[in-house]
């Protein structure tokens, strides 16, 4: 039998694992590498009896820097083909335990007011098997799906030699060790972004205006993996890739990370001529990554035999 959800009943997002145990389930810490997480996944005791119901509840919630939209839950790893429970089965109740949602979207904590994300409530109340003879332990799976994104800003600060002569050698050197990228920030979730360091974008005497080319390294920092829709194995492992005005990442559009956990891009950036500009300019720009997001968790629970 299938409770009613408290949150709109109609689908999932995970991110951090969880590993669930006899009785209730623990409860993932909320860390700033993540985007929507299992808060808790488990049972409300253990063990059961045969024939016996208890709850199974399973909370979520988005603890990154971005709104995220569920898109799926599925729970299994038993087996449950009937609305009652059977000899080896469990029972599930008319609608079963997977679910495809509509929309139903996340906000992410507020910290100006200190608010937490927003969190998504489930239930469900399975029927243990019949005919138990041995204390026998279930292991419960659940796989949660739902959409993301994480964009990186900063600015490209470009610098005329001329200006770099009228500095002190150690402004210099601490000018030329931020590689070119400055006041960097990326918004929290599971997928990150970081600048390639490298020298500083110089501009000489002569030069012209052309496009030069800044590489940044995407890391899955979360617990679970990303993906494009729609689902698929042969979407596993990609992230779409997109920036505005002040930067060109149009080369890289879907790019797929290696093991599912790193990935290199390389962006281009018009820099400005030779006498268009004194001393150093900034180029303003941001880059977004758009994936979907899947973790894996677990709770198990012991059915013991009813005895006569």
């Amino acid at each position: 039998m299938l409770k009613r959800a408290l949150i709109p009943l109609s689908l999932l997002a995970v991110v951090a694992i969880l590993s669930g145990c006899p009785g209730i389930g623990q409860i993932t810490p909320a860390v700033a590498t993540d985007g929507i997480i299992i808060k808790e996944f488990g049972f409300d005791y253990s063990p059961i009896y045969a024939e016996e119901s208890t709850g199974l509840t399973l909370v979520l919630q988005n603890v990154g820097g971005e709104e995220g939209t569920l898109q799926e839950i599925l729970v299994f790893g038993v087996d449950a083909p009937a609305t009652s429970a059977g000899p080896l089965t469990w029972g599930y109740g008319t609608t079963g335990f997977s679910l495809t949602p509509t929309t139903v979207e996340l906000v992410p904590p507020d910290p100006t007011t200190g608010f937490e994300g927003e969190e998504y409530f489930q239930e469900w109340v399975p029927e243990a098997p019949t005919d138990i003879t041995s204390p026998t332990t279930y292991e419960f799976q659940t796989r949660v799906k739902y959409l993301y994104s994480s964009t990186f800003t900063g600015k490209i600060q470009v610098v005329h030699n001329d200006y770099l002569r009228t500095l002190t050698a150690e402004e210099r050197e601490a000018l030329i060790k931020v590689g070119g990228v400055q006041d960097a920030s990326v918004t929290g979730g599971p997928l990150a972004l970081t600048a390639a360091s490298g020298r500083h974008f110089i501009v000489r005497s002569g030069d012209i205006a052309e496009d030069r080319s800044i590489k940044f390294k995407i890391s899955n920092v979360g617990s679970g993996f990303p993906y494009i829709t729609p689902w698929s194995t042969a979407n596993l492992h990609f992230v779409t890739v997109s920036a505005d005005e002040g930067i060109d990442c149009s080369g890289a559009g879907d790019i797929k990370l290696a093991r599912g956990k790193t990935g290199v891009i390389s962006c281009e950036f018009e820099s400005p001529a030779d006498g268009t500009f004194t001393n150093k300019v900034d180029k303003y720009f941001s880059v977004t990554l758009d994936y979907g997001y899947y973790v894996d968790s677990a709770a198990s629970i012991t059915v013991n035999p009813i005895l006569d």
